[in-house]
C-alpha cells in the first residue's frame, strides 16, 4: 500500500479522518496572542502598534537586566585577593581565579596584591637613571652620643591581611613611612655613632624591623614588614670632613694602643719567665745548700763515731786528707833529699806568667 495515497488513514502525509488543515492566519493569530500574554498585553489582542512597543521595552530591560547580573563576573590575579562588600560592609574574601558578585550597587570588589613584595625608600628617592636625590628631613638623625649622622634605608613589606588593610588604615603607605621613621630614629637615638658606622649595622636591621612591625601590628594594619635593609649610613655632608679627621685620630689611637699591647704582651711574659727562673734558682740553691749541710754534718757525726772507737787512726786519717786536699792546690815539686844534689833546679816561667818582677 503506497505512503502516498493520500486516502488511506495511516499515511503520515496525508488528513487523518474527519480533521481539517489548520489555517496559516489563525497559526500567526495564536502566536501573536501568546506573545502580547507573555509581555503584559490584553487578552484576546490583536497585536497592535501600542502592544509591540510595550514588549520591546519589557525585551529591551530583559536585556539590560541580564547585562547587569553580567557586569558581576571578575577575575582575580594570582597574586591577589579580592574582599567583597555588601552596601561597604566586607562579607567575603575570594582567591584567584573566575568569581561573581552581584553587581554594583549592591556588592562592590577590592583587589588586593597579597603577595607583591612592596619597596618603600625612607632619607633618599631613586630618579632617572638609577641615579638618587637624598631627603634631609628623613635621612638625618641623632645618636646616642649626641652626633648627627645620615641614613638612607628601605623597606620591603606584603599585605598578610587585606580586610585590615582595606579598613584599618586609611593611607597604607604613609602609614608604613611614619612607622619606619619613627622606628628608626627610636633604634639610632640609643646607639653610638661608631657602632652604627661600622659593626652594628646589621644589630640596627634586626631591631628597626621588628619594632616598624610591632607599631603595624598595634596598628592592626594588616601589612607584614619582610626587610629592612641600609642603603647609605655616613656623617652629614657639611662636617664629613671634620668627621674623616676624628676618624683618624681615633684609627691612630687605636693604632698606638695595639702596638703598646703587642709590647706588653711580648715583654711581659719575658719578666714573668724571669721572674720564675729567679725563684727556682733560689729554690734550688736552698735546697743545695740545706742538702749539702745536711751531708756535712751526717759526715761529722760518722767520724765522730769513728774517733770515740779508734781515736788515733781516726786522727791520722784526718790529717792526711787534710794534707791532701791543701797540697794538692798547691805548685810545688817535691825532691827527695838523697838525689836533690843531682836535680837540676829549673824556674817554671810559663806558669808565672805576670807574677815575675824583674829587678
Amino acid at each position: 500500500m503506497p505512503w502516498n495515497d493520500q486516502n488511506q488513514p495511516n499515511n503520515p502525509w496525508g488528513n487523518r479522518p474527519n480533521q481539517q488543515q489548520p489555517d496559516l492566519e489563525e497559526v500567526i493569530k495564536r502566536l501573536q496572542e501568546k506573545f502580547s500574554k507573555m509581555f503584559g498585553g490584553g487578552k484576546g489582542g490583536s497585536g497592535s502598534p501600542g502592544d509591540l512597543g510595550k514588549g520591546a521595552i519589557l525585551g529591551g530591560l530583559v536585556v539590560l537586566l541580564l547585562l547587569w547580573f553580567g557586569s558581576g563576573v571578575y577575575v582575580v590575579a594570582a597574586d591577589e585577593e579580592a574582599v567583597v562588600l555588601r552596601f561597604g560592609q566586607h562579607i567575603a574574601t575570594k582567591g584567584p581565579g573566575l568569581n561573581w558578585h552581584l553587581p554594583y550597587p549592591v556588592e562592590t570588589v577590592e583587589k588586593v596584591p597579597v603577595t607583591r613584595v612592596q619597596r618603600l625608600e625612607i632619607g633618599f628617592r631613586t630618579i632617572a637613571d638609577g641615579q638618587n636625590r637624598k631627603i634631609s628631613q628623613e635621612a638625618l638623625m641623632l645618636t646616642r652620643d649626641e652626633n648627627i649622622v645620615e641614613i638612607s634605608f628601605t623597606v620591603q613589606y606584603k599585605i598578610k591581611s587585606p580586610s585590615n588593610y582595606l579598613f584599618r588604615i586609611a593611607h597604607p603607605t604613609t602609614t608604613v613611612r611614619d612607622a619606619a621613621e619613627s622606628a628608626i630614629r627610636e633604634v639610632i637615638g640609643r646607639t653610638m655613632i661608631d657602632d652604627v658606622l661600622t659593626t652594628k649595622k646589621a644589630e640596627v636591621e634586626v631591631e628597626v624591623e621588628t619594632l616598624i612591625q610591632s607599631i603595624l601590628d598595634g596598628y592592626e594594619s594588616g601589612i607584614l614588614v619582610t626587610t629592612v635593609k641600609l642603603q647609605d649610613v655616613q656623617p652629614p655632608e657639611r662636617v664629613i670632613k671634620e668627621f674623616k679627621d676624628v676618624a683618624s685620630a681615633r684609627e691612630d689611637r687605636e693604632r698606638a694602643k695595639n702596638e703598646a699591647q703587642a709590647y706588653a704582651n711580648d715583654i711581659i711574659p719575658k719578666a714573668r719567665g724571669e721572674a720564675k727562673k729567679m725563684v727556682l734558682d733560689a729554690q734550688g740553691y736552698e735546697k743545695e745548700v740545706i742538702d749539702r749541710a745536711t751531708g756535712e754534718a751526717t759526715g761529722f757525726e760518722s767520724v765522730l763515731a769513728a774517733y770515740r772507737v779508734a781515736p788515733d787512726v781516726t786522727r791520722k786519717r784526718l790529717y792526711l786528707d787534710t794534707m791532701q786536699e791543701v797540697l794538692s792546690k798547691a805548685d810545688k815539686v817535691i825532691v827527695d833529699k838523697s838525689v836533690a844534689e843531682r836535680v837540676l833546679p829549673y824556674l817554671p816561667l810559663d806558669r808565672m806568667s805576670g807574677k815575675v818582677e824583674v829587678k
